[in-house]
């Protein structure tokens, strides 16, 4: 058989080798066929994009800023670049590596072992120059493939991984930025609350100036104007923070004076999102793919495992000149060839690939319990935000109803008091219970946007 026809026999060896990786079979959802608060309806339009989610221009620009300042998500960016480097050298392995090569030989001789009996320097050998290929390992038990086939899903793994990233942070800003409105508007709110009550407090002590009120009750006055003034605090320092977790998220600082209280009023702070059925998160939910990828990844690598138990076939030759002389290396009769085929059977290994084929079907069975593990946690962060959808907008109109009651209140009671008609007390007591009655309707306000924001999360929505 000629050098050509042997080199092509190999070759179709190689291409006609067979795999061991296992057929791969996705794993049954482990989850109802349906949401308990929701009908099992298909959504009518795909999730929107978070520039069609949020109608507030300043949050996507906040939002746009973060994208390409934060860091988490430019590290999990920088860990794809790394993920196709590692798949560009499993790829490169299916593929000899051909080298030029040269090779002589000088060493000194000892006075023993010179035949004149003085040392000396001599060059001894062959001079060789040629093309050659090292150790070429031909893959007919799709060992090499297999472990290609692995780089690529966990490359595949960390793409997803980077959208699930992405997401997480679109809803950061957006949380964020309504608990800086929330607090705002808290604090605002509070002012409106302190300002009456030291008008309150004035006219306490000038009654009692009259020896019209006890000194009982400017002591209450004066307890309601400290308490609002430490809730207006309260109110600015988490104000404060919540700026400032913007301005990590994002990278760049965001002024108190730029923000709006009145941005959190709009009934349409975010587009609708209708639900869809529980099985379009295997296709919306990037964190349910790249589990997936990584279960395929490690069913892979018992392919690579098995094939570890047959014989390795590894290549080496050189196509070049071979000379005893440097001077004639590139003579016509100089040119020369060599193949070298070697087959490598490990007999006994102490039981180490045995262990990496355990290890590698004990990986590939944790990647499955994961794989149902996030598919669970989709279905319950959906369902909850499904399930909270309807008690919070209850929750928030009956605060909103309150807030006008206590109001109306308050101004019943002030009049009662200056006509002499009620004490100092009930004033009090209504003045608290309208600053809590506002407190809880933008707690419910903001508690109803990340119920929202938790649903178009869980559903896979934030980018595009």
């Amino acid at each position: 058989m000629s050098w050509q026809g042997l080199w092509g026999l190999l070759a179709s060896l190689a291409l006609a080798g067979c795999s061991f990786v296992p057929s791969y079979v996705r794993p049954p959802s482990p989850v109802a066929a349906q949401w308990h608060d929701a009908p099992a309806e298909p959504a009518t339009a795909p999730l929107p994009g978070w520039q069609q989610m949020f109608n507030d221009p300043q949050l996507r620009e906040l939002i746009a800023l973060a994208l390409e300042h934060n860091r988490g998500l430019r590290i999990a960016v920088q860990r794809i670049d790394e993920a196709r480097a590692l798949l560009g050298v499993a790829t490169a392995n299916l593929g000899p590596t051909l080298g030029l090569q040269g090779a002589t030989q000088r060493r000194q001789l000892s006075a023993l072992d010179s035949p004149s009996g003085e040392r000396k320097i001599v060059e001894q050998g062959r001079f060789t120059l040629g093309v050659g290929i090292t150790a070429y390992e031909l893959d007919i038990w799709g060992r090499v493939r297999a472990l290609r086939a692995s780089a690529g899903e966990q490359l595949l793994a960390t793409e997803e991984e980077a959208r699930a990233v992405q997401i997480s942070l679109v809803a950061e800003v957006a949380a964020a930025y309504y608990e800086a409105l929330a607090y705002l508007s808290l604090k605002e709110r509070h002012g409106q609350l302190l300002a009456a009550g030291e008008r309150s407090l004035g006219l306490i002590e000038r009654r009692r100036g009259q020896g019209l009120a006890s000194e009982l009750e400017v002591r209450q006055a004066q307890a309601l104007v400290l308490g609002l003034v430490g809730e207006q605090a309260s109110a600015e320092r988490s104000q404060v923070q919540a700026l400032n977790r913007l301005e990590l998220l994002s990278g760049r600082g965001l002024a108190a004076s730029r923000l709006q209280p009145a941005a959190l009023e709009g009934d349409q702070l975010l587009a609708p999102v209708t639900a869809g059925l529980p099985s379009d998160l295997l296709t919306q939910r990037p964190d349910i793919r790249a589990a997936e990828a990584r279960l395929k990844a490690y069913n892979a690598n018992i392919g690579a495992a098995r094939a570890a138990y047959l014989p390795r076939i590894s290549l080496s030759g050189l196509l070049g000149f071979s000379s005893p002389e440097l001077n004639q290396l590139f003579r016509g009769g100089a040119k020369a060839w060599s193949f070298v085929p070697d087959v490598t059977l490990p007999l006994f290994d102490f039981g180490r690939r045995q262990s990496q084929l355990a290890l590698a079907s004990a990986q590939r069975d944790i990647a499955v319990s994961e794989y149902e593990r996030v598919i669970q946690q989709a279905f319950r962060e959906v369902a909850d935000a499904l399930g909270s959808a309807e008690p919070l907008h209850r929750e928030l109109e009956a605060q909103r109803l309150l807030v006008a009651n206590e109001r109306r209140r308050v101004e019943l009671a002030t009049l009662l008091y200056e006509d002499g008609l009620n004490s100092y007390l009930e004033v009090l007591d209504a003045q608290r219970s309208l600053s809590a009655a506002q407190q809880g309707f933008i707690r419910a306000r903001l508690a109803g946007l990340g119920n929202q924001l938790s649903l178009y999360k869980a559903l896979g929505g934030g980018w595009g």
